[in-house]
């Protein structure tokens, strides 16, 4: 096997003869090429069969890769099925072994939306609160199923969790999906596991046929695929992990960093540090270190920049009065710098960033795409609180009709909008028209109009003040009156859903979107131009993200706008108040510094204006812990600020909603 591509660490890692082996991997120091080339010498050198190795990634893409560089290296054509994800390779044992756990060997794998569906016959089956949605059912399942709780352990289920009934839906979902032949993904993992746990005799001939185990980002495992891993391993404990308890940064979504960290003296193992980084200049690597040595759980290293060709240059901080001077600063340096042949990346903390950014980039004229998710007005919550305007803006728009009027949900049924529907056609006038219409005869059911009747007055109002007052306050009072906003908020209380409190940012940022016009016509035609400038396809863009989806990839110019309390560390962590919500932030900065080759932005704003208030807020704290840094103190308020774009400022920063104060005493004002 030829070593001339790696370097000392790498070649120690790679030539490990027997038993565990943790590689700690910084960013940037080669990790695929370690686990590729260990997998290499286990057949060359150690002479085991490419079939009695399992190497486990995380993405599909990764598994292709590994696969690409280990037929490259063997020169043959390996298609081994033990290389893949944790969730590739288990389905195949399933199959397997499915009649133990009451499957056919041909059994389905839902899609999430399938799940979803499936789960919400079972809510109405179960005659569950509508209020609360399958999604939040589904995310909660999953969740159990993550850490090994099955559906008949319902102490288990009722300590983990407050959701009304969870155990009695889950039992039932489970009962409904063996009924049906399928599983969802969860089950993948927990089916097995389950197997191998109460079968010695199959986890034996597992452990006996599998020489070697490798995982790839290991750091990101949860509890039970860590815990499938162990059943399977043999008595020599021959698990080789590659991972950094540095970019552990998805606990949110069950990663567990106590494995990695707990690693080498769960297994009496060895570490192997890669330090040698050949990715980022010195003064990238100085700042990251900087951020990520003030965490106390992690097991260390120091990463040395080895790359010749990286041009050493000096982190920029940018400070702006508020974000739009931050978004037209970022859009004007971009162009500076665009080329054809160059890589730029914008990491942001949360997806209500986003928009500001891209509106201004289309400014620009600069060609850019969103990585790991839809842009801004494409996002469900913002689609939802569009509809509702359009619908208002013009009553003859049936598609938004359809979309909003059991959201949030009001107990109108499937039946209850054929009726109106059939009615519309009959009659030849909107589904708005017909509503109102059936309503006033009364010829819909009385529960019926008692429940469309706030829908109907929301429309009305807000189609009335279109012209009359500011578009601002209108979004406010749509979010609000709607149930809208308290829909988010419910189940963000009920299961603490991050991905909530990013819906809830969102709308606070389309409201911020929606004061910057005069009326709603010209607002809704530069929704349509962002919508339809982002379907052209270019050789090179910039790339717009949020850190979390960043992972993994690397660009020459990074900008990293919002490092502001509140904003990154996130109000979350802040609130939280503990050492491992912010370790876990810091963590994130850690990963979006390490992405940049040599030019590296960093900047934030002493204001944002933000639901009809401006709030004051203080630079990040892990800008303090950067050692070396270059401010930028050229770009003050006058160089991006009224020239460039017109925004109505409030100092009112007492109300919680002073948007739904100012409508409501318009109402007050101009009711007849």
């Amino acid at each position: 096997m030829d070593f001339s591509k790696l370097n000392k660490e790498q070649i120690i890692a790679v030539e490990h003869q027997k038993g565990p082996l943790l590689v700690l991997s910084g960013a940037g120091t080669g990790k695929t090429r370690v686990l590729t080339s260990r997998f290499v010498y286990i057949v060359q050198n150690l002479k085991v069969n490419f079939n009695e190795i399992i190497a486990v990634t995380f993405t599909n893409k990764a598994a292709n890769e590994i696969k690409e560089r280990v037929n490259s290296e063997l020169k043959s054509s390996i298609d081994s099925p033990w290389v893949g994800t944790f969730h590739s390779i288990f389905v195949k044992f399933l199959r397997k072994h499915s009649g133990l756990v009451n499957l056919k060997s041909n059994f389905t794998i839902l899609d999430i939306d399938d799940q979803k569906k499936l789960l919400k016959q079972v809510l109405d089956y179960c005659k569950i609160d509508k209020d609360v949605s399958e999604g939040i059912y589904h995310n909660e399942i999953q969740n159990l199923k993550d850490n090994k709780i099955l559906f008949n352990e319902n102490k288990k289920i009722n300590k983990i969790s407050s959701l009304e009934k969870l155990d009695e839906i889950y039992s039932y979902y489970q009962q409904r999906l063996v009924e049906i032949n399928a599983v969802d993904f969860g089950d993948i993992l927990l089916h097995s596991y389950n197997i191998l746990f109460n079968n010695k005799d199959i986890q034996k001939s597992y452990k006996d046929f599998i020489k070697h185990i490798l995982i790839d980002e290991f750091q990101d495992t949860n509890l039970i695929q860590y815990d499938l891993i162990k059943l399977i391993l043999n008595s020599e404990n021959n698990l080789f992990c590659v991972g950094d308890d540095d970019q552990s940064i998805y606990a949110w979504r069950g990663a567990n960093i106590d494995n990695i960290i707990n690693f080498p003296k769960e297994f009496n193992s060895s570490v192997v540090r890669l330090t040698k980084n050949y990715r980022s200049n010195n003064s990238i690597l100085e700042a990251a270190a900087c951020i990520i040595s003030n965490n106390k759980n992690r097991l260390g290293k120091d990463l040395v920049s080895f790359n010749k060709n990286i041009p050493e240059q000096k982190i920029n901080l940018n400070s702006f009065y508020s974000q739009e001077e931050e978004s037209l600063w970022i859009s004007d340096d971009i162009s500076k710098k665009f080329q054809e042949n160059n890589s730029i990346g914008i990491l942001v903390r949360l997806t209500a960033q986003m928009r500001s950014i891209e509106d201004k980039l289309i400014k620009f004229a600069l060609p850019y795409e969103i990585i790991g998710g839809p842009r801004f007005f494409e996002r469900k919550e913002i689609k939802d609180i569009l509809a509702y305007l359009k619908l208002a803006n013009s009553i003859q728009d049936d598609l938004s009709f359809e979309r909003v009027i059991n959201l949030p949900k009001r107990g109108i049924g499937d039946q209850s909008v054929k009726l109106i529907v059939d009615n519309a056609r009959e009659k030849k006038i909107s589904f708005f028209e017909s509503l109102m219409s059936l309503s006033e005869e009364n010829k819909l059911p009385g529960s019926l109009i008692v429940k469309t009747k706030t829908f109907i007055d929301i429309i009305k109002k807000t189609s009335d003040l279109i012209n009359k007052t500011n578009l601002e306050d209108i979004g406010i009072f749509i979010i609000e009156e709607s149930g809208y906003l308290q829909m988010l908020e419910n189940e963000k209380n009920k299961l603490k859903q991050i991905e909530n409190e990013s819906r809830i940012d969102n709308l606070k940022e389309f409201v911020n979107a929606l004061s910057e016009f005069d009326n709603l016509d010209d607002f809704l035609e530069h929704v349509g131009l962002v919508n339809e400038n982002q379907k052209k396809t270019y050789s090179n863009s910039v790339k717009l993200m949020t850190l979390h989806a960043a992972k993994g990839l690397e660009f020459d110019h990074v900008y990293l706008p919002g490092w502001e309390e509140g904003i990154f560390p996130s109000s979350r962590a802040l609130e939280q108040n503990s050492t491992k919500s912010l370790e876990e932030e810091r963590r994130l900065a850690y990963v979006g510094i390490t992405r940049a080759k040599f030019d590296l932005n960093l900047s934030y704003a002493t204001s944002r204006y933000t639901y009809g208030i401006n709030n004051y807020s203080l630079p990040s704290r892990f800008l303090n812990e950067i050692s070396k840094i270059e401010k930028n103190t050229s770009n003050t308020i006058e160089n991006y600020s009224s020239s460039h774009f017109n925004k109505k400022i409030t100092s009112d920063n007492t109300q919680l909603s002073p948007g739904k104060k100012r409508m409501l005493e318009f109402l007050k004002k101009n009711s007849k």
